[in-house]
């Protein structure tokens, strides 16, 4: 079984749940401002711990969403230097964007485990929780794409050695959601 199939495996179900998180946050979110707004300006008794809550939560949605846009090819890029470049220049730009990225949340995931941990005994100043809850949501959210990452460029490097590149299962972007199927009837 090849690195891609394997993932493949985990990362599903894995994104699946993450989109629950992330409608979750989102909807606890604006829950908890709808209801600062109400209490705030209606009652004139504000919720002091709302907006801290909410701003916790449109973190952990932010970070665990980043990872489900690498995953389809969601995340903003730069195409007009890859645009102009022959193909095989093309291809080797991707994989080295794919590793650089690999590289770069290594070090976000490590050192913003090490972060979170040191602000362990920190608490929060309205909710009172310890400010760990806030942070680890960086290296989670880094090594969820980090995982993302590696599907990808696994996944390229299979369809680079083939002769028949495979289109990935989810195009990002416009074309998110698209089946393998309708990728291949515009391609022709």
């Amino acid at each position: 079984m090849s690195l891609a199939r394997a993932l493949d495996k985990i990362l599903i179900p894995l994104n699946k749940l993450i989109r629950i998180l992330m409608i979750f946050s989102f909807s606890a979110m604006v829950a908890l401002i709808f209801t600062q707004i109400i209490y705030r300006y209606v009652l004139t008794r504000p919720i002091p711990w709302a907006e801290e809550a909410a701003r916790y939560f449109f973190v952990w949605a932010t970070f665990l969403g980043a990872s489900v846009a690498v995953r389809t090819k969601a995340h903003t890029g730069v195409d007009f230097f890859l645009n102009r470049v022959p193909e095989k220049v093309r291809k080797m730009m991707v994989l080295l964007s794919y590793i650089a990225s690999i590289i770069f949340l290594g070090f976000i995931s490590r050192y913003g485990l090490s972060i979170s941990l040191r602000v362990m005994r920190q608490t929060s100043p309205a909710l009172q929780l310890p400010m760990t809850y806030a942070y680890i949501a960086i290296p989670i959210g880094a090594f969820l794409m980090l995982l993302n990452f590696v599907y990808l460029l696994a996944k390229e490097i299979e369809n680079q050695r083939s002769e028949t590149p495979d289109l990935l299962d989810v195009v990002g972007g416009v074309e998110e959601g698209l089946q393998k199927e309708d990728l291949k009837d515009d391609k022709r």
